[in-house]
């Protein structure tokens, strides 16, 4: 996989975590601090801080699951069937992850998560 492939996983996978986080209605410290040990973990492969930007972004706008499903969609359109499964595997793990950074998996977090996993698994 090429540079700027990882990078749009790694937008991608900030987008879908800060809408699950913020599905609730809150974005606690505890899924801050969950995205932000992801994001520092990613800094070993490479530059976060267009990433970090593009979070700042998604904090100030509301993000839906349709667009989060439609981000997605269109990225793995991109990618080979290995490829692309390896991808939605990777990003339901950290879908579960998020959801349970403050364990407390609220229900809006959990229905949204089930409509994604029917829109794209």
């Amino acid at each position: 996989m090429d540079t700027q492939k990882i990078e749009q996983v790694i937008n991608l996978m900030a987008e879908t975590g800060l809408f699950f986080a913020k599905a609730d209605g809150q974005y606690n410290v505890q899924e801050k601090n969950f995205i932000e040990n992801f994001l520092a973990k990613l800094g070993n492969f490479g530059d976060v801080n267009e990433v970090r930007d593009n979070i700042e972004a998604y904090l100030t706008k509301s993000l839906s699951l349709d667009q989060v499903v439609a981000d997605t969609k269109a990225l793995v359109s991109g990618f080979n069937d290995v490829e692309k499964a390896g991808i939605l595997a990777s990003l339901a793990g950290f879908i579960e992850s998020v959801i349970n950074s403050d364990n407390a998996a609220a229900a809006p977090e959990q229905a949204n998560f089930e409509a994604w996993k029917k829109a794209l698994l």
